[in-house]
């Protein structure tokens, strides 16, 4: 696998090299608290690009940057029916 483009390739291999040694619970773990983390900063950038607007400004710009514009959409119609 080829090394990102802002990664030099020997740190890069050194990287998938230690990441190999771990076990698959660790990798694991890693990974959710890698996904944990992306969701607080997603959740952080709402906050501060929509807060303003409200909560539901809020939710909804969260779920755009996760999910994107279309599930959001479609969100926002169900949630209209109620």
């Amino acid at each position: 696998m080829a090394a990102p483009a802002d990664t030099d390739p020997d740190a890069y291999d050194r990287q998938l090299a230690l990441i190999r040694t771990l076990s698959k619970a660790e990798r694991f773990q890693r990974a959710l608290a890698l996904s944990a983390l992306v969701r607080q900063l997603a959740w952080e950038g709402a906050v501060r690009h929509a807060g303003a607007q409200g909560e539901r400004a809020v939710v909804e710009r969260f779920l755009a940057q996760l999910y994107g514009p279309e599930l959001t959409a479609d969100l926002r119609r169900l949630v209209s029916r109620l």
